[in-house]
């Protein structure tokens, strides 16, 4: 996992942190009459804790695109579907059938989820094609072909783990 571009997966982290952030201004008012709740801004803890949690999800993104060779966008985007529904649609529909966790709420939540993780693989693959960091391979004007966010080839070598 050394060879993971720590730049996109934090970046990745905090676009859809500030993304989550407009989706419930936006769709605000609908959360709190759905739950019975004032709105309330979120306290510091609560934005460090989701930054946290959207590293961790992001990273483990990065790997799974890489392990499963995903390559263009398109690509991407079907596999952050894939997961999307499979994992956090699902997860969340757990709640609804066993909790009287309210559909209103659900739709709201993952409406979020889905979009940022669109997001997240859309950065994930778009950024991949970039260069590696200052001093890595590709630095002494060779070119650089970085298909895979944890492998860099350059003059017909490989870095990176197989």
């Amino acid at each position: 996992m050394n060879r993971i571009n720590y730049w996109a997966v934090g970046a990745a982290a905090v676009v859809t942190l500030v993304a989550s952030a407009v989706y419930y201004l936006v769709f605000g008012g609908v959360w709190a009459s759905l739950r019975g709740v004032p709105t309330a801004a979120p306290q510091p803890w609560e934005l460090a804790g989701q930054l946290g949690r959207n590293l961790i999800e992001v990273l483990v993104m990065a790997v799974l695109l890489s392990r499963f060779q995903i390559r263009t966008r398109r690509q991407a985007l079907g596999f952050g579907l894939l997961v999307w529904l499979g994992f956090q649609a699902m997860t969340i529909a757990g709640s609804v059938l066993h909790e009287s966790y309210p559909v209103g709420l659900y739709v709201l939540h993952v409406g979020d989820a889905l979009m940022t993780t669109l997001l997240l693989v859309l950065i994930l693959s778009t950024w991949r094609r970039g260069r590696p960091a200052a001093g890595g391979p590709g630095h002494d004007g060779q070119r650089v072909v970085q298909t895979d966010p944890l492998r860099v080839k350059t003059a017909g070598r490989t870095f990176g783990p197989e």
